[in-house]
């Protein structure tokens, strides 16, 4: 739980710790995990380990930013950081896929906005 409100920096952390003890789980290589890291691919987790690293997330950092965005737009490490930091009201920082996360967002409100 939060004590206080998170800088980006406790949130990529948090997000890469949380991956990292899933992954450890699985004895898969740590080592692996970057902001361009993508999580089925490069870092070899599945579905339930995605489940599992998101649940941790939203109780760790008090926020499910999938409310806003679909949670398939997410590939890789950076965008799932970009991610809670958007849900935090963090600015979001240039490279590990704030584009495309910026981009995704738009696109989810425009889908919302049709229904």
């Amino acid at each position: 739980m939060l004590e206080s409100t998170p800088d980006q920096d406790r949130v990529r952390a948090t997000v890469e710790e949380t991956i990292a003890d899933v992954m450890a789980q699985r004895d898969l290589d740590p080592a692996l995990i970057s902001a361009e890291a993508k999580l089925s691919e490069t870092l070899g987790l599945r579905s339930m380990d995605l489940a599992q690293i998101v649940l941790t997330l939203e109780d760790d950092l008090e926020t499910d930013p999938f409310q806003e965005i679909p949670i398939t737009s997410i590939r890789t490490v950076g965008n799932l950081t970009q991610a809670y930091l958007a849900a935090l009201g963090l600015a979001v920082a240039p490279g590990a896929g704030a584009q495309d996360m910026d981009a995704e967002m738009a696109a989810a409100r425009a889908r919302r906005r049709r229904r």
